[in-house]
């Protein structure tokens, strides 16, 4: 295995990642450099149908030891799942002290200590569950794909705190002890052994779940301890990269649509949070040292040009055109009521 994040570090916990990915080329080495800043000890990726450079990224990223990738065989429960179930038999799964299920798009920021798994695991060491609360990022007006990381480039944010014209609560994703109260993973949380008793699931702040939150709750209403650990959702990123998004579909529900109300939910920029784009400099050292393999360098610049010219090609087509039709109209009216209580 390579060098990066804590693995020289004994007292360090394993902590293995895993996602699912899908034509995220230009996306990866920021994620995978990130995860490595905060200690992961292992990453395991599994893809499926990927048509830009995603696969030939992660297989020189396995070649260099940097992470686990798979080939994701698809059952009917769809990509997510399938490849929960397949990760379950993975040696750096059934290993780990600790697994998380994170998507590409979705950034940890860990406030205490050293900023590590390390540090947020000690902040509750008792713990066998940590819900790691959503807090979404909008795509504040930027069009274009680039190389720039998206926690540097996408800073404004729903508030910390929701509003009273605000849903109460937030998804969560959980960082959870591999022991014998849990049976297998979730997209978003542990699935609980039916006899397990005396669970501790906390939220980053200390808060504990209810029983009945335990058994299956997916969103909190209160709790978020952002100031501890926040976990940055970055669904729409660019306008080009929600156009790209469009066209490949998503991950858990393969008939779902990507319009206009898909984005509404997600164009969240109330609120200025530059916490991660001010510490990022650690994933950045980490991506430099990745791009230092010719190989790997070439495909990663490769991936931001699949994306940039596959993000041309579909404001060219009518379907496109007509989603963009209706962003501008939104923004106008936004525009014209924003004038109007001024």
């Amino acid at each position: 295995m390579a060098f990066f994040g804590l693995r020289g570090d004994s007292a360090a916990p394993k902590v293995t990642v895993v996602t699912t990915m899908k034509d995220e080329g230009a996306y990866i080495l920021d994620w995978v450099a990130h995860y490595k800043a905060l200690g992961a000890t292992d990453i395991v990726v599994f893809t499926n149908d990927c048509s830009d450079q995603t696969d030939l990224i992660l297989r020189n990223l396995n070649r260099m030891g940097e992470i686990h990738h798979r080939f994701n065989r698809v059952m009917k429960r769809g990509p997510h799942k399938s490849a929960l179930m397949w990760a379950q038999h993975e040696p750096v799964v059934q290993d780990a002290d600790y697994l998380l299920v994170v998507d590409v798009d979705e950034f940890l920021q860990i406030g205490v200590g050293d900023g590590t798994f390390k540090a947020l695991i000690e902040t509750h060491p008792d713990a066998d569950a940590i819900a790691l609360v959503w807090r979404i990022f909008g795509n504040a007006g930027i069009e274009e794909i680039s190389e720039t990381p998206v926690p540097v480039q996408f800073k404004q944010a729903e508030p910390e705190v929701p509003t009273a014209d605000m849903r109460p609560h937030r998804f969560f994703k959980t960082l959870y002890r591999n022991n014998e109260k849990f049976n297998r993973m979730g997209v978003h949380r542990p699935f609980v052994e039916p006899e397990a008793d005396d669970i501790n699931w906390v939220t980053p702040d200390g808060t504990k779940l209810t029983d009945r939150q335990i058994k299956g709750a997916l969103h909190l209403d209160e709790g978020f301890g952002y100031d501890v650990a926040q976990l940055n959702q970055y669904a729409l990123r660019s306008l080009d990269s929600f156009l790209n998004k469009q066209r490949r579909g998503r991950a858990n529900h393969v008939n779902g649509k990507l319009e206009l109300p898909y984005w509404n939910k997600f164009d969240k920029n109330q609120s200025t949070d530059t916490r991660l784009a001010e510490r990022f400099d650690a994933a950045l050292d980490i991506k430099q040292e990745l791009l230092k393999d010719e190989v790997l360098n070439k495909h990663h610049v490769a991936a931001i040009d699949w994306a940039q010219r596959m993000a041309k090609k579909a404001r060219r087509q009518p379907h496109t055109k007509a989603f963009l039709s209706k962003l501008d109209a939104r923004s106008k009216t936004a525009a014209a009521n924003d004038a109007d209580a001024a």
